[in-house]
C-alpha cells in the first residue's frame, strides 16, 4: 500500500531515470541546457529523498523540460504535473484538474489510510 508521497515518488523515479537516459543520449540539443536540466534533476532528487523543498524545484524542473525539451514532454506523467503543482497545472486540462482534486478529496477525507494508487484507478476510471 502506498501513500500519497509514495506514489509520487516512485513516478518521480522513473521520470528521474528516463530523463537523465535522454539528457546524455541527446546530441542535437545544446549541452548548457543539457547540464543545467541534469543538475536541477539532481536538486529535486536530492530534495524528494528528504521531502524539503521539493515542490518548487519540481516545478521548476517540469517547466524547464517542456520548455527546453517538447520531445520528451509526453513521458512526463501526468500526475507529477499535479503532485508539483504551481505553473505545472497550466499542461494540464481542466478535465485532468477535476480528477485529480475528487483524488486528493476522496484519499485526503478517507478515515483509514487509503492506498493512493489504488483510489486514482477508481477516480480515472481504470478499475
Amino acid at each position: 500500500m502506498k501513500d500519497h508521497f509514495e506514489y509520487h515518488q516512485e513516478l518521480f523515479q522513473r521520470f528521474d531515470e528516463t530523463l537523465e537516459a535522454f539528457l546524455k543520449q541527446t546530441p542535437d540539443h545544446d549541452p548548457q541546457s543539457c547540464t543545467e536540466t541534469l543538475a536541477l534533476l539532481e536538486q529535486t532528487r536530492t530534495a524528494m529523498a528528504r521531502r524539503e523543498d521539493y515542490p518548487e524545484l519540481g516545478q521548476r524542473l517540469l517547466s524547464r523540460v517542456v520548455a527546453h525539451f517538447p520531445a520528451f514532454t509526453p513521458h512526463v506523467q501526468r500526475d507529477l504535473f499535479w503532485f508539483f503543482g504551481g505553473d505545472c497545472l497550466h499542461y494540464l486540462g481542466d478535465d485532468e484538474i477535476e480528477k485529480f482534486q475528487r483524488l486528493e478529496e476522496r484519499y485526503f477525507d478517507s478515515d483509514e489510510q487509503a492506498d493512493y494508487a489504488d483510489l486514482r484507478a477508481q477516480v480515472f476510471g481504470l478499475h
